[in-house]
């Protein structure tokens, strides 16, 4: 054997072994690249669980439902830098997959898991303590203790750099994951996460809020550096989720005013800014929006955030929308009627998934008890017409893309 040959042969062999390395690595696409647009997952059309936002929890399969939430906690994901506890996800892409199973169901086509990563006040000490980050007294409601938080500088670099690596993290353990059927951006957020509401806290507190958050020198909140803070999120999901559709819930962009705390609605940023998420040099396919707080008595056509997203569907885009919570109080009861005609909306405006209130499943909805089986069986049947009707929207939307 010649050296060339021998050349040759340890050419070919080094390929061979290096091959199989290559190929268990994710691709991540750099910011102002393309991205990968292969294999997406269809996003999850019927009805979804919306899961319950008082810790780290994950919903199991019920009913006929397509989908439930994992609502968690940063803190509770990364209690120390660089180290992830994925355990109560876990638990729930297994429950997932055995539902699946049992019910002769692939993870492509069965009950999947939603993933919505809590952050803001959520987000653990060690963000908040980095000096690079820094983080402010901030008030939800009202000043009273319990509405209190720790709330980091979301609107700057260090920050979302932080958040980049979390996505990059869980992106790596899920992205292959069929039974995982969409995560949450929630970058800019503080207590929920509407992206796009709520960030400056209620009107009771809202300018001293402001004063707060203006007053940190080169790190003081502006209008522009929040607005960027929402075109990185959708960078940072463009880059590192490449196959799991990535949900904007949002109300439509609010323009603050720096001396009172004052807002005012922009819909051609949002509409923007939902374009941008939609291009095919971001997120394309994979960008799913919606709005978080849906009634029955709303309307589409009012220039607001429903006739944004009414006209998205229109041209063939998925949108999903979130109803409102359970209330008894008699000028805003929303009870199962409302939550029906919520859903009625829904379906009338193109949207393929509605994420439906906690305690669906309980006889007294608003106190949270009666929750048995037989209440299960009971809403599902009830509920049945619009799963239909959502998973018809997909069809149509299909229709609309190739025309």
């Amino acid at each position: 054997m010649n050296l060339n040959t021998k050349s040759l042969l340890s050419l070919l062999l080094f390929v061979s072994l290096a091959m199989p390395l290559q190929a268990a690595v994710k691709p991540y696409s750099k910011v102002g690249s393309s991205p990968i647009q292969v294999n997406i997952k269809p996003y999850t059309a019927g009805l979804i669980m919306r899961g319950k936002y008082d810790g780290t929890k994950c919903e199991t399969p019920r009913g006929n439902m397509a989908a439930g939430y994992c609502q968690v906690y940063w803190k509770d994901i990364e209690p120390v830098k660089g180290q992830f506890n994925w355990s109560v996800i876990d638990r729930a892409v297994t429950a997932a997959k055995s539902y699946n199973a049992a019910q002769g169901l692939t993870d492509k086509d069965g009950y999947k898991v939603m993933i919505r990563i809590r952050t803001g006040v959520y987000a653990p000490d060690w963000v908040k303590n980095d000096p690079k980050v820094g983080k402010i007294s901030w008030n939800f409601k009202n000043s009273s203790p319990k509405q209190t938080f720790q709330l980091p500088l979301f609107w700057n670099t260090p920050y979302q750099n932080h958040y980049e690596k979390l996505m990059q993290a869980a992106a790596n353990r899920y992205d292959d994951e069929l039974s995982v059927g969409g995560v949450a951006a929630s970058m800019c957020m503080t207590v929920h996460t509407e992206i796009m509401w709520n960030r400056t806290g209620r009107k009771e507190v809202r300018a001293a809020n402001m004063s707060t958050m203006r007053a940190l020198g080169d790190k003081s909140y502006t209008n522009e550096k929040d607005y960027a803070c929402l075109q990185r999120q959708i960078q940072i999901h463009s880059n590192t989720w490449q196959k799991t559709p990535t949900l904007f819930g949002s109300h439509l962009y609010q323009v603050y005013n720096y001396s009172n705390g004052g807002k005012s609605s922009d819909y051609n940023k949002t509409k923007q800014l939902f374009n941008e998420c939609r291009s095919s040099s971001k997120l394309g396919k994979r960008c799913v929006l919606g709005n978080n707080s849906l009634r029955h008595d709303e309307v589409n056509n009012d220039g607001s955030v429903n006739q944004l997203l009414f006209e998205i569907a229109q041209a063939g885009d998925p949108v999903y929308f979130q109803t409102n919570v359970f209330k008894s109080d008699r000028k805003k009861r929303f009870g199962v009627d409302e939550l029906k005609g919520a859903m009625d909306n829904a379906a009338n405006w193109g949207a393929v998934a509605v994420e439906i209130p906690m305690s669906w499943d309980c006889s007294d909805y608003f106190n949270k008890s009666g929750c048995s089986s037989t209440t299960v069986k009971q809403r599902q049947d009830e509920f049945n017409n619009y799963q239909k009707r959502l998973k018809e929207n997909v069809k149509m939307s299909s229709i609309k893309q190739t025309k």
